[in-house]
């Protein structure tokens, strides 16, 4: 069973699974976002989701963490089932790995517009990946719910239910500074700064700075002869106070 929790100093989600759960999860953002994109600006919207993908797929791979967690057999259930102790241990082994908060907000304002495009196309409301993908989204923003404060939680809930994107106007580069600012601070300024932070994305497009970084970007963009996805920053710090 997937699990997210909220890491300690507010850096972002610890995500659980197990094998089987984490490569589910894989296979349905992958049936969302499949089709080639529209134009440069989906296409970063894409590589977003992808960046994800790749935490997960490395996790399933068991090349990041792990977690036992006790499996909840008790002793009474072995001898109703005629178990033995080699057959069934005391802990179910946990995949896991830490992911930024600003990202995990976006990503969850994004795939609303890849879930929208499938709809339109399937309008079928037992569809697993979709509904694999909401689930997943909606403990995520439970695990929100069980350490911030209720106003808190309530308008990145209402931020998040709210916020549309329009492809042409998406710069990946406003939400990889928030990601790469947002993970430079400590717990205390995560705190005071959190609802700034999350406004920053869901509510991108009022934002008084965001339309004088896009035309920068995109100056920056025709000087180079470049489109906006040759644009990364590199300097994420190395260790992350999550």
């Amino acid at each position: 069973m997937l699990k997210v929790k909220l890491t300690e100093n507010y850096g972002g989600v610890t995500i659980y699974g197990d094998f089987d759960d984490l490569d589910y999860l894989y296979e349905a953002i992958i049936y969302l976002i499949r089709d080639e994109a529209k134009d440069i600006h989906e296409y970063a919207m894409q590589e977003h989701l992808y960046a994800f993908l790749y935490e997960v797929r490395h996790t399933y791979q068991g090349q990041r963490d792990v977690e036992l967690v006790d499996n909840g057999v008790s002793e009474n259930q072995r001898k109703w089932l005629n178990l033995k102790k080699q057959d069934v241990t005391d802990n179910n082994l946990y995949l896991c790995f830490n992911y930024l908060l600003p990202d995990l907000i976006l990503d969850m304002i994004l795939v609303k517009h890849f879930i929208k495009k499938i709809d339109k196309k399937n309008n079928d409301e037992y569809n697993s990946y979709i509904n694999m993908v909401n689930y997943f989204y909606s403990i995520a923003l439970s695990s929100l719910e069980k350490e911030l404060t209720k106003i808190k939680f309530n308008k990145i809930k209402k931020g998040i239910k709210e916020a549309i994107i329009n492809p042409n106007k998406f710069i990946p580069q406003w939400f990889e500074i928030i990601s790469i600012n947002y993970a430079n601070m400590t717990k205390k300024q995560r705190e005071k700064e959190l609802i700034p932070v999350m406004e920053a994305i869901y509510n991108f497009k009022k934002h008084e700075k965001y339309f004088d970084f896009k035309k920068d970007i995109e100056k920056i963009c025709k000087e180079k002869n470049c489109n906006i996805n040759n644009l990364y920053y590199e300097n994420y710090p190395e260790e992350i106070e999550w």
